[in-house]
């Protein structure tokens, strides 16, 4: 069996690049009015649980979930409510603004439950990431 927490992020900019005046002076860049655009990414990592993790958690696969994905600062589900049952497509996301940036370098990460979890072993993660 084979139980995987598939982590996305991407760096992104909800303003314009900053340009230069006629003059020669430099402007910051302009809002892009709900677009973005890419710094970098998306890259993919996956944590896999294995028999180390189930030392580390004493065989407490969904306290490990939880911990892993905490530590991503995801909160938001992709589907809403969460019910008893979440399908394999479903999603957490959150975002990281960059305080020295503010949106000129924003952190977007997603998580997925891939591999063998169950509809109901993914809504007990789910529901307990989003409460942290």
């Amino acid at each position: 069996m084979s139980y995987t927490i598939e982590i996305t992020r991407r760096i992104v900019s909800y303003r314009a690049r900053a340009g230069v005046t006629p003059t020669g002076g430099r402007y910051g860049g302009a809002w892009m009015d709900g677009d973005f655009r890419t710094i970098e990414g998306p890259f993919t990592t996956c944590e896999t649980y294995d028999e180390y993790d189930a030392q580390g958690w004493e065989g407490d696969m969904l306290s490990w979930a939880v911990d892993k994905i905490d530590r991503t600062g995801v909160t938001e589900p992709s589907v809403y409510p969460i019910s008893d049952a979440v399908p394999e497509h479903a999603w957490l996301s959150g975002r990281y603004d960059d305080p020295y940036e503010g949106d000129s370098k924003v952190t977007e990460t997603s998580v997925r439950l891939t591999g063998d979890w169950s509809p109901q072993q993914r809504a007990e993660v789910f529901r307990a990431a989003t409460r942290i």
